[in-house]
């Protein structure tokens, strides 16, 4: 029993540590022009449409779908503070200057994400 210490030890910080990873991997996010992409980031649902103005300049944003504040929200200050209990809140996140074809890490409604924005032709 004195030899399996440290084996023990080693299972319950690699468990430890698997339970710390809190990115959500969204993999590859496909992007056609004025078609919306669904995703779903920890429990909120995004919406991420690729557009082109007159000038054919690309314009990604991502905007969710919204969601009715807690307590909780407001204790974890992930709305401000004088935010009214119930009320719903929905961001918008422009993604256009991000690289396509290149992993990224970045937030969702205060969700850490990692993926992939992937262009494909209409």
């Amino acid at each position: 029993m004195k030899n399996s210490a440290p084996f023990i030890t080693l299972a319950l910080l690699s468990l430890a540590f698997a339970g710390c990873s809190s990115v959500a991997d969204l993999g590859v996010i496909e992007l056609t022009p004025n078609v919306p992409k669904h995703i779903k980031v920890g429990d909120a649902d995004w919406t991420i449409t690729e557009r082109r103005d007159a000038s054919g300049k690309r314009k990604i944003f991502a905007e969710s779908a919204g969601w009715k504040v807690t307590q909780k929200d407001i204790a974890n200050s992930s709305v401000p503070p004088d935010t009214k209990i119930g009320s719903t809140i929905k961001e918008a996140i422009d993604l256009t200057d991000l690289p396509t074809g290149a992993e990224v890490t970045g937030y969702f409604g205060g969700k850490r994400a990692r993926y992939t924005l992937k262009n494909v032709a209409n």
